[in-house]
Parts: C-alpha cells; sequence; structure tokens
C-alpha cells in the first residue's frame, strides 16, 4: 500500500546524501515571524520508499518543522548522530533494519527523543507485539495519513514525556 499525500509543488525537501544536511545541534532551534521566535521541532523522517519519506517531510516542513529524511535504519542512525532529532518519524517494515529496532537504537542515543512508528503493512502486528514484550511503547499510525492529522499527532507527542 502506498501512503497518499496531497501537496503543492514545493521543493523543500532536504537531500539525504549528506549534500543538504541541517548543521548540528546547538540546542536552539526556531525561525522567526517578525521579531518573535518561534520554536521549530527537528523531525528525521525514515522510510525506505523515498516518495513517502519525501512527501512526508514537505509536509512537516511546510507545517514549520525542521524535517529531512533517511531512507534505511543504518543512514538514520547515522544522521541521527548528527541531526540530534526531537522526533523519530520512522516506518516499521524496512529491509535491514525494522522501525521498531530502529527507534530503540535511536532513543539509546537520545532518550529525550519522541518516537512515531507508521506502517501500512500487515506485518507490523508481529514486530509490535514482540514489542509489548519487551515493555516499550511506542505510538503508531496506519498508512496513508493525512498531513493534518500528522502534524497535530506529532504535536500530541510533544506534550508527552
Amino acid at each position: 500500500m502506498t501512503a497518499q499525500f496531497f501537496l503543492p509543488d514545493f521543493d523543500i525537501v532536504r537531500a539525504s546524501d549528506g549534500s543538504h544536511l541541517p548543521p548540528p545541534d546547538d540546542g536552539f532551534h526556531a525561525d522567526t515571524v517578525g521579531e518573535a521566535p518561534i520554536p521549530v521541532g527537528r523531525v528525521l523522517v525514515v522510510d525506505d520508499e523515498r516518495l513517502i519519506a519525501d512527501t512526508v517531510a514537505q509536509v512537516l516542513n511546510l507545517h514549520g518543522y525542521d524535517a529531512f529524511t533517511a531512507y534505511d535504519g543504518p543512514e538514520a542512525l547515522k544522521l541521527a548522530e548528527r541531526f540530534r532529532p526531537d522526533y523519530l518519524l520512522t516506518d516499521v517494515m524496512m529491509p535491514v533494519m525494522n522501525g521498531i529496532d530502529l527507534a530503540r537504537a535511536v532513543e539509546e542515543m537520545l532518550p529525550s527523543v519522541k518516537v512515531l512508528l507508521f506502517s501500512g503493512q500487515a506485518g507490523t502486528s508481529a514486530l509490535l507485539q514482540r514489542q509489548r514484550v519487551d515493555d516499550s511503547h511506542y505510538n503508531i499510525v496506519a498508512k496513508p495519513i493525512h498531513p493534518d492529522k500528522l502534524v497535530e499527532t506529532l504535536r500530541n507527542l510533544r506534550s508527552r514525556r
């Protein structure tokens, strides 16, 4: 199942090849509107389907988040170390490293990261059952997800923990 998102045609996705990475985390993230700083959450979006990862990053960037993409778990771990995201938004079913294992590894590195899993595959239930046995609890949303619902879900995560 392929996620469907409806967006204006903007080219604002950052490449994950290293050429357009954001600067290392300096502890403060803000945009300005007039004189007042507005905090921006940093989001690492991970999905092995590049179109989905890029589209989700576009949606989040349009909503004021500082989002960029990785297309597999090992790449995401490397980028998380430098990018130091506030949020990890990852597909569950990916080759090499699934999203749950990725979330655990990123949480070890960044204990305050907020994790949101998303999946469009039925095989996710077995992984989630294993997760419950290990006593780790992540929020999960189904693909496709409406962009407004995705942003609302991330905002709700911000108020937890």
